[in-house]
């Protein structure tokens, strides 16, 4: 089983040979096609519900590292697992993509870059259209599509 993330010395990667580097990357990037395979699977075999996947190594392992080679890598995999998923989505799903924040893996700094993180959602009757808005809108959407109810006490304004 390839190594996840936490148990790679990540700030030790750099002073490691070129040879060394590149065979890591393609162990973590199977780690990552592990776990996009993992939610296809999840995703074929739920009724209904709620699939809920944390890819964080783009972020971690990638993006705070600066490794544009890995990053552009990560996301070509996650692409083509979003475009197999889209195509498995049936009348009643919804399917969102987001972040915690945006990544800059060329600025000069390691934090987080970007204060806009990126958001897709695909679902019969959401308009193909930019939202700007708080994290906590996936939490209203999501509470709406599933449980369609609303909760006005809580952050956040459904964007279906």
């Amino acid at each position: 089983m390839p190594p996840s993330p936490s148990d790679v010395d990540l700030a030790a990667i750099s002073q490691r040979s070129a040879g060394q580097q590149r065979a890591l990357l393609v162990e973590l990037l199977a780690y990552l096609r592990q776990r996009l395979d993992a939610t296809t699977a999840l995703v074929d075999g739920l009724e209904s519900g709620l699939v809920f996947t944390n890819l964080v190594e783009t972020d971690t392992v990638y993006g705070h590292r600066k490794d544009a080679a890995g990053f552009a890598a990560a996301l070509e995999r996650i692409d083509a697992a979003v475009a197999d998923w889209l195509g498995r989505l049936r009348g009643d799903d919804l399917l969102v993509l987001t972040a915690d924040h945006g990544c800059d893996i060329t600025h000069a700094e390691t934090d987080h870059t970007r204060e806009h993180a990126p958001l897709l959602a695909v679902a019969a009757g959401v308009a193909g259209t930019r939202h700007d808005g708080p994290l906590a809108d996936v939490g209203a959407s999501a509470l709406r599509w599933l449980a369609g109810a609303q909760a006005p006490e809580l952050p956040g304004e459904a964007f279906v």
